[in-house]
């Protein structure tokens, strides 16, 4: 059965002029995932659009104005992105290209120092007026960041010692600002199923089995005077994997560290799989994924990653695994 595709693509009213609400599109493209900063999407308008006869595109979409993109099938839409426009063509057909809550926030100037703070405690002084959800008991220490700029600040979070990935999710209509928690166990982030050979469209996934994964641990604890500890566990010469811990003690970090080892030594998928719009996912959720064909992959898999084709193909999502849920 093949059901109808709909769009509904909405320009919020501004300064320069009233709301503007879109229901055809040649073709949206959603990017997301905990591990990108910034998600992002593009827009293109088809050019049959009667409205852009008698209006410069230039003048109706401008750099920063405020966007919200909802797609799905047989009338019922759901909202996939929500961002502001970052650069907008000069051709025809329209391609816009938009950023997520997070381009707004990278603009903002930061001069900031604390002898002792958390994590929580330093986002919300960065990223004043916005919901953090944090990672808790996460001591950042002593910082400095002198006239520079959010984006800067998240930057240095990603890299070591910390490791910190930020990211925006929308609760309720509003954005949030989370830091440090990558996929959601709460109730309310129910699992979704798919069958590879049946409702998938393609799939590029690699089965890896355990025993053919090597990889080393590197545990690090950072206690609240600065002082840092480090323990190994695992395959000498497998793929590090750095995990950052706070106010452990070594015999503390070593448990924890044991525990992501043998967490990260599971058979699992790598890669990706197409499935269609139906059900809308978003990383951080769980996939059930079970196979006609060979029963010991069957398994529930956190998502990394998701990108989003609206065109005259269909609806696709491109999703992309990582590791088991336990």
């Amino acid at each position: 059965m093949t059901l109808p595709m709909n769009c509904r693509i909405v320009f919020a009213k501004n300064d320069r002029r009233s709301g503007i609400v879109l229901t055809q599109a040649t073709e949206i493209i959603v990017d997301s995932s905990w591990k990108l900063l910034t998600s992002t999407a593009e827009i293109v308008i088809p050019r049959k659009v009667k409205f852009f006869d008698k209006n410069n595109v230039r003048e109706v979409f401008r750099r920063g104005d405020f966007v919200t993109i909802s797609f799905g099938y047989n009338g019922i839409n759901v909202e996939e992105f929500r961002g502001y426009i970052t650069e907008v063509s000069a051709d025809i057909p329209i391609r816009i290209k938009l950023q997520d809550e997070m381009w707004k926030l990278k603009q903002v100037p930061v001069n900031f120092s604390s002898p002792n703070i958390s994590l929580k405690e330093l986002l919300t002084s960065i990223a004043p007026g916005y919901k953090v959800d944090a990672l808790e008991g996460v001591q950042i220490g002593s910082v400095r960041f002198p006239k520079t700029t959010v984006a800067a600040v998240l930057e240095k979070l990603q890299q070591d010692p910390w490791k910190l990935n930020t990211y925006f999710k929308t609760v309720n209509g509003s954005p949030v600002l989370v830091c440090g928690k990558y996929y959601a166990d709460d109730s309310s982030e129910a699992k979704v199923n798919f069958n590879l050979e049946r409702n998938c469209v393609s799939s590029s996934l690699n089965y890896v089995r355990k025993d053919d994964i090597q990889i080393l641990i590197k545990g690090v604890s950072t206690l609240s005077n600065g002082t840092k500890i480090e323990v190994e566990f695992g395959d000498k010469d497998g793929q590090t994997r750095q995990l950052t811990h706070y106010n452990k003690t070594k015999s503390e970090l070593e448990v924890l560290v044991k525990l992501d080892f043998e967490k990260s030594k599971q058979d699992r998928f790598d890669g990706s799989y197409t499935a269609f719009g139906i059900p809308s996912v978003k990383h951080g959720q769980k996939a059930d994924l079970t196979s006609s064909l060979y029963d010991d992959r069957n398994g529930i898999y956190y998502i990394e990653g998701v990108t989003k084709t609206f065109n005259r193909e269909g609806i696709r999502q491109v999703i992309k695994l990582d590791q088991k849920t336990s």
